[in-house]
């Protein structure tokens, strides 16, 4: 089997190993063309991004990578960088020296003290944000988690959209809202119509199914459907953050994906994103 990942992060944020481990695990297991995506330097005080000060090593550290093992592997040199409006973005001018970008929402609002809400962090800080700043409203908050996605998908079109469900991580079987109730749909849909007014490319995110956050990867199924039917593109990554998880859940997720009807994911060239055959046994490059 062939597959590509572009979503690693690696001992510089809050991944475990230095960036050799995950191309040699990736080598073994049929990767034909990677990226690394550490979280970028943000100006928050959290713990898993690149420190601004370690910004430059990164750089440094996988263009050394990109010639070690340029006769074997493609490798290109990303970031997975939040979207927090008016401070940072994909499009920020200290990402543009990148081979490509991943763009992501893990912050979808603010407490009173200006303190941003995390809504992939614990379930104690989830069911907080939606306590305090929308008034016990799981649907407020869902719906603001959504208007960001679209902020970003409108205003700092990211070349990847990351994880674009990933508000389902702490719901479990259903705990907070329901992924068929008309007000969730209708949220999403609307955010599918703003990326399909781009060339945004979506993430099919393995994660929250390998760690057993998630049922399904992000995003879930009948969202997969959505996208094949209004022709957006998407490519399969597994946000690794340690070596064995390079691959993970892939040929799962890969059948999935040929049952729904999808025929192409998009892999990262010399040429940048293009479409490649996809079938249940991998990537035709």
């Amino acid at each position: 089997m062939s597959w590509s990942n572009y979503h690693q992060h690696c001992y510089y944020c809050d991944g475990t190993n230095k960036p050799d481990d995950y191309v040699q695990t990736a080598l073994a297991n049929g990767i034909r063309s990677f990226g690394f995506s550490s979280h970028a330097p943000i100006p928050l005080d959290v713990k898993w991004c690149i420190k601004p000060e370690k910004f430059d090593n990164y750089l440094a550290e996988i263009k050394a990578i990109q010639q070690k093992y340029a006769e074997v592997l493609p490798i290109y040199i990303g970031m997975e960088i939040d979207f927090l409006p008016g401070l940072i973005g994909p499009n920020s001018p200290q990402f543009k020296v990148l081979d490509y970008h991943i763009g992501s929402v893990h912050f979808a609002a603010q407490f009173e003290d200006g303190e941003y809400w995390g809504i992939d962090d614990t379930r104690k800080m989830y069911e907080r944000g939606i306590n305090e700043i929308f008034e016990g409203s799981v649907q407020k908050a869902v719906e603001a988690y959504y208007a960001t996605t679209r902020n970003l998908i409108e205003n700092d079109t990211p070349q990847v959209l990351g994880h674009m469900d990933k508000i389902k991580m702490n719901n479990g079987d259903s705990i907070y809202f329901s992924e068929k109730a008309r007000w969730y749909q209708t949220a999403v849909l609307q955010t599918l119509e703003t990326i399909a007014a781009t060339n945004t490319i979506v993430e099919v995110n393995t994660r929250g199914v390998y760690k057993k956050k998630t049922a399904y990867p992000y995003p879930s199924p009948w969202i997969l459907k959505h996208l094949l039917d209004m022709d957006i593109p998407i490519m399969l990554n597994s946000d690794a953050h340690h070596p064995r998880e390079v691959t993970g859940h892939f040929e799962t997720t890969a059948e999935l994906l040929v049952d729904i009807g999808f025929k192409e994911v998009q892999v990262h060239t010399r040429h940048g994103w293009q479409a490649r055959p996809f079938t249940k046994k991998g990537i035709q490059f």
